[in-house]
């Protein structure tokens, strides 16, 4: 399992890493995206569909989000082929993970098949330093 180092803010505090998504002409394409512990799966601009390999999986849905924000919003749930990567180039193997395409400018990294399948750590207190591995 290969060690990603992740980016540490403190304030405003996240956590960022390079996520790598399959594009339809077989390249890929790069992004950061912010850890979300909080995202049962993770959050992709719909703005990016007509570029990013992907298969659709039934209709678009309604997600209903709770807490504070108490919002909804409309998203296509699909499946992409994507890795993690850090600032020195190390890399996760490419793999499926489930996301939801939305109006939104934000990149989410949610639990569905990605913070599910990892080790996760995270030192804001002492170093601010953190880390993924994924098998």
């Amino acid at each position: 399992m290969p060690r990603i180092q992740l980016r540490v803010y403190s304030d405003p505090g996240s956590v960022e890493v390079f996520l790598n998504i399959r594009q339809k002409d077989g390249n890929d394409y790069r992004l950061t995206g912010v850890v979300d512990t909080g995202a049962a799966v993770s959050l992709l601009p719909v703005a990016l569909m007509p570029i990013l390999s992907y298969r659709t999986i039934g209709d678009a849905i309604t997600i209903e989000q709770a807490g504070i924000a108490r919002q909804a919003f409309t998203a296509t749930e699909a499946i992409v082929t994507l890795f993690l990567e850090d600032q020195t180039g190390m890399r996760t193997n490419p793999f499926d993970a489930t996301v939801w395409f939305a109006d939104t400018d934000v990149v989410l990294i949610g639990f569905k098949d990605i913070l599910e399948r990892s080790v996760f750590h995270l030192d804001m207190r002492n170093t601010q330093t953190g880390w993924i591995e994924l098998d």
